[in-house]
């Protein structure tokens, strides 16, 4: 089986992410019309090498709004005197699905770091006593 790449990977965490707002918003009863439903995607962008650089996710601007409390004439520092609660959909599932994606970089580029790691060790680059003698009768040495 081959490895998935970054980009495969970030295309499907992006999707991931997408699918659990959709399930928070059903269960907080966000949605009046399923227009912001419809409006979900994301894109991962490349660098010029090709190599993902970021993820953008767009929905409708009205979407945020209950998951502060906000709305229908009640501001952000009158929420907590208004019969509105907050419906966090949003902000404290993407934090939760960003932690989990640092999780799995972390993961891929270490295991990268390890296999590095392992080839020079393979190819006794690391300090040996055969590196101390090349290195004493180097033209290096002060």
């Amino acid at each position: 089986m081959s490895e998935v790449s970054t980009l495969e990977m970030l295309q499907a965490w992006a999707e991931i992410v997408i699918q659990r707002w959709t399930a928070r918003i059903s269960m907080f009863g966000v949605v009046e019309t399923s227009e912001l439903l419809r409006s979900f995607t994301s894109q991962v962008h490349t660098d010029a090498n090709g190599d993902a650089s970021k993820v953008v996710f767009t929905f409708l601007y009205y979407g945020i709004f209950p998951d502060m409390g906000v709305g229908k004439g009640v501001p952000y520092d009158k929420v907590s005197q208004s019969n509105r609660r907050a419906k966090p959909w949003y902000s404290k599932q993407f934090f939760n699905e960003v932690r989990k994606l640092g999780y799995l970089m972390a993961e891929r580029y270490g295991e990268k770091a390890m296999e590095a790691i392992s080839l020079i060790e393979s190819k006794n680059f690391i300090r040996s006593e055969s590196n101390d003698t090349a290195w004493k009768d180097s033209s290096y040495k002060k």
